[in-house]
């Protein structure tokens, strides 16, 4: 899930899957109302699984169809193309560049298929029929309306013009309030953050709010109402971008300038150390699940923990070692994209490249584009330590007993060292037990277990942020 940064480094040698011919072929002819309804199912990728529910019904003579798959926070999301040609369906999904192909069973209560990413990557789906879709259970969730008010804003990173679309919450009460901005993890996020159905800064946004602390939140580079590329961005960057955020709320009237703070999860902490250290108007920084150690260092961290806690065999996640250990090598010190390109090629497919199947081709070629890009190139170089070593203001580091991804056996004992060396003053460095790295309660830690948790953030993470930004001295 989210990660330091999404880097998907299996052997990408997939094996076809056919779909049966039919065998029943009076079962579907001219009788769509057969398949009218809700058909649902569950995808498991190894590391997570993801619910799809196909609904299909009929309208003025047309047969229409929707997909949703809440974890992915897709939700009626149209089909648009069905072809049924007697026991078999085929449909295309275009605006996710998605496929599904399945043969239904005599009774019409199975579609047994295969969906079909658009990187040729295919997982078996079977689907059956249900009452209705299903709806993750998220009992912290918000809902209208709020008891404070809510407003639109958008702020441009005046070093490009990108323009950064979010949400401010504001508390009731007598002005001027108190301020966090939120900074997201790896990847390109929307402000809230959101993940298999959770939306843990709304979440955080809500509970500050209540409490009295204006918040602001909002979508990463490329995503939602923010231009910009994601991947053409660095923590340089969006560190800019958080202080263009800092500029904005120093415009408004109903904010104390002097107690702007920062919270960021995960790479969101290293951006937030980053901003800390070009701004004096920051009034302290909250880290949660931060890496202390380099992120290529908690990148091997997390390849083992998160397969050892699935289950793959230790001969399996050596492999995945040695492979991601070649293809950062090579990011790291073939600066040529072209070279690189051939390279990571090579890494990929054990020298197999030309051999494979043009689908497979499409897809490592896409992967490479992605990890050859300013993004990658930084973080993957990227030493935390370096800059936490810089920081003067108050810090909250927050780390999870259960993370997986960002270990705080390994790192919050280096963020300490790290904020000590500097001389930093005034620092609180906590392990919480039973949290994982999105902040839940958990009992394993696993990508798998986030979604399958409906807890979206742990209140005790909720209250520890709150009291220590109450009472830590500034």
């Amino acid at each position: 899930m989210k990660s330091y940064v999404t880097l998907v480094l299996t052997i990408l040698i997939c094996s076809k899957v056919s779909i049966c011919q039919p065998s029943n072929p009076e079962i579907l002819a001219d009788n769509q109302q057969l398949i009218d309804g809700y058909w649902t199912g569950k995808i498991n990728t190894g590391l997570s699984s993801f619910t799809f529910t196909l609904k299909f019904w009929s309208n003025d003579g047309s047969f229409m169809g929707t997909l949703d798959s809440p974890e992915q926070d897709l939700i009626n999301i149209p089909v648009d193309e069905i072809i049924i040609n007697n026991d078999s369906i085929k449909i295309n999904i275009g605006a996710i560049q998605r496929k599904y192909h399945a043969v239904i069973d005599r009774k019409g209560t199975v579609m047994d298929g295969i969906y079909i990413r658009n990187r040729g990557i295919n997982f078996p789906l079977v689907l059956k029929k249900t009452d209705s879709a299903t709806v993750l259970i998220r009992p912290q969730m918000p809902q209208r309306p709020y008891p404070y008010k809510e407003e639109e804003i958008s702020f441009i990173n005046e070093n490009d013009g990108t323009r950064l679309a979010g949400t401010l919450t504001i508390p009731t009460g007598k002005a001027p309030f108190p301020a966090v901005i939120l900074i997201s993890g790896s990847g390109a996020q929307d402000r809230d953050e959101s993940y298999f159905g959770h939306k843990p800064f709304l979440i955080i946004a809500d509970y500050l709010t209540c409490n009295g602390i204006l918040v602001l939140r909002y979508d990463d580079r490329g995503v939602g109402g923010s231009s910009g590329d994601h991947l053409q961005s660095t923590t340089e960057t969006n560190s800019e971008d958080v202080i263009s955020a800092i500029r904005f709320l120093k415009t408004r009237q109903d904010i104390d300038t002097n107690k702007i703070g920062l919270i960021g999860h995960s790479e969101g902490s290293i951006i937030a150390a980053i901003a800390a250290n070009k701004s004096p108007h920051i009034a302290y920084i909250i880290i949660l699940g931060a890496p202390g150690l380099s992120i290529e260092e908690n990148l091997y961290l997390q390849n083992a923990m998160i397969r050892r806690a699935e289950g793959i065999s230790e001969d399996m996640i050596e492999q995945y070692n040695l492979i991601q250990r070649n293809v950062f090598s090579i990011i790291k010190e073939e600066l040529n994209d072209s070279i690189a390109t051939e390279k990571l090629k090579a890494a990929y497919t054990f020298d197999r490249y030309q051999s494979l199947p043009g689908d497979i081709k499409q897809s490592i070629d896409e992967r490479i584009n992605d990890l050859l890009t300013p993004y990658v190139r930084d973080i993957i170089k990227c030493n935390p330590a370096g800059i936490l070593k810089k920081v003067q203001c108050p810090v909250l580091a927050i780390s999870g007993e259960k993370d997986l991804q960002g270990p705080s056996k390994q790192n919050l004992p280096e963020i300490e060292k790290a904020l000590e060396s500097g001389n930093n003053k005034n620092f609180k460095c906590i392990e919480l037990q039973r949290i994982n790295h999105m902040m839940q309660t958990c009992s394993k830690g696993t990508i798998s277990e986030y979604s399958q948790i409906e807890e979206t953030i742990s209140p005790l993470v909720l209250n520890t942020i709150y009291e220590w930004i109450h009472t830590s001295k500034r």
